[in-house]
């Protein structure tokens, strides 16, 4: 420690004083630091595998409806037509 005004005392925390008791230290995870690491490339993955294993789920019952409609909507069309204004008197009774 120095004596008199000016004099170097040493690097801040070693200035020749006895060590603080009761003093913690706690470390960071490297898991933690770098929480992010890959996520993007992971979401994307993840999203395609989920994607993948729900299609049918979607794919099937949109394919039914698709075809309902389109069918339906050809018969609409052919009851305005010259051939089907008999059949459209007959449903629309």
């Amino acid at each position: 420690m120095g004596g008199h005004p000016g004099a170097y005392m040493g690097w801040w925390g070693s200035m020749g004083s006895p060590t603080q008791k009761y003093l913690n230290t706690y470390t960071v995870s490297p898991y933690a630091q770098s929480a992010l690491k890959g996520s993007l490339e992971r979401a994307f993955f993840n999203s395609f595998r989920r994607f993948t294993s729900q299609i049918l789920y979607i794919a099937v019952p949109g394919v039914v409806v698709w075809e309902i409609w389109v069918k339906n909507r050809d018969y609409n069309h052919y009851l305005y037509t010259k051939a089907g204004r008999e059949e459209l008197e007959r449903v629309n009774v």
